[in-house]
């Protein structure tokens, strides 16, 4: 069944190319408190052997392509986006990735049933209307003795970033809205054994450490500033809300001496 609470207007812009995905990923590289390594741990999780097939569903700009291609495999990368489609292509032609990406709504695959050897949708469900759909999909489409991973955030990533965006909208008049990332997280488990009966949870713990409130704020501004309820198509908003988390953050910058946002995430491992 569809989940109304998809913004997919607010979705195409946003993906529409990398630039503040980009951002995000490097707040990532350059401040997580275990270093930037959930891309190795997943991929490990995988076990991609030499010669396999794996479907990266919402494949973003390829976030993982090298990993899997250093693993020998065969990447076919699916998404909507078109601008995150030609970041794929741009990639695998630099860095000589063997890589077939196409435009594709995870939710109806044009693949035959058991094409893949390994199925992975990093980051992506909660962005997707209708989830037992794409679940069923994912599992469809994989290969008897094949591996699904499915990478998502704990139930309290970005929590502390969120309460301070909370209390900044409400300063400001607006309303906060639900955190799109909370549609789909570790937490749904029986949301996931229902197509895939074997799957197991792994959760890696980890936090951003901000040095200062610039560095935090550039995270903050890349996506999660625009999370209210009508928001203004001016972009009014923007230097409000920021101008406020400056301030909050700063004050803790100076009472701690850095910001501190935990961000647990970890994948869902299904073998069938």
């Amino acid at each position: 069944m569809e989940d109304v609470g998809v913004d997919r207007a607010y979705l195409a812009w946003q993906y529409g190319d990398a630039e503040r995905l980009r951002a995000r990923i490097e707040a990532h590289r350059l401040y997580s408190e275990r270093g930037d390594g959930f891309r190795e741990w997943l991929i490990e999780q995988a076990a991609i052997a030499p010669g396999m097939t794996v479907l990266d569903a919402g494949c973003g700009p390829g976030t993982y392509h090298a990993l899997v291609a250093g693993c020998r495999a065969r990447i076919v990368a699916s998404d909507l986006s078109a601008g995150m489609l030609r970041e794929v292509r741009a990639q695998a032609a630099e860095q000589r990735l063997a890589v077939a990406p196409l435009a594709a709504d995870v939710q109806a695959l044009p693949f035959g049933n058991g094409t893949f050897d390994r199925v992975m949708a990093n980051h992506m469900l909660y962005h997707v209307p209708d989830r037992d759909a794409a679940l069923r999909e994912l599992r469809r489409v994989l290969k008897p003795g094949g591996r699904a991973i499915l990478a998502t955030n704990a139930a309290d990533n970005g929590g502390r970033l969120q309460s301070l965006h909370e209390a900044a909208a409400r300063e400001h008049g607006f309303t906060p809205a639900p955190v799109e990332s909370l549609r789909f997280t570790l937490d749904d488990v029986a949301l996931v054994r229902s197509v895939f009966a074997s799957a197991r949870v792994l959760v890696r713990d980890d936090a951003l450490v901000f040095p200062d409130a610039a560095a935090a704020l550039r995270y903050y501004a890349s996506y999660q500033v625009d999370g209210i309820v009508d928001r203004p198509a001016d972009g009014r908003h923007r230097p409000l809300l920021l101008a406020s988390m400056e301030r909050r953050i700063q004050e803790i910058v100076v009472r701690e001496g850095v910001f501190r946002a935990p961000k647990s995430a970890g994948c869902f491992v299904a073998d069938v």
